[in-house]
């Protein structure tokens, strides 16, 4: 429904006095303007998740060339342990991205 439909209820819901459906309706119309204005901050937030994630698949890549450059190096243990908080840290974004793009279409 539209915003002219919920305000015509709303007239009608004030004529016969009734003030829960009065409350119902206006929340309702809350609801839909917060909708119309949730799609902007929506995408903002998505850029932003993607920001992050390309910035760690940068970090595995760099990671990834040090274990390949250094294999005898001592510090192969700690490198391997940063790799998978990283590829933990992807996997949750990508989760978060995908219900972003859900939430928006």
């Amino acid at each position: 429904m539209s915003v002219d439909d919920y305000l015509d209820l709303l007239n009608y819901a004030k004529a016969i006095k009734d003030g829960q459906w009065q409350a119902d309706i206006i929340e309702r119309l809350k609801n839909l303007s917060a909708a119309a204005e949730s799609p902007q901050i929506q995408e903002e937030s998505v850029i932003e998740l993607w920001s992050r994630f390309d910035a760690i698949n940068i970090m595995i890549m760099n990671l990834f060339e040090k274990l390949r450059e250094n294999e005898h190096s001592e510090q192969q243990f700690q490198w391997k342990e940063q790799l998978w908080e990283l590829r933990l840290e992807r996997s949750i974004l990508s989760k978060k991205i995908l219900n972003r793009y859900i939430r928006i279409r």
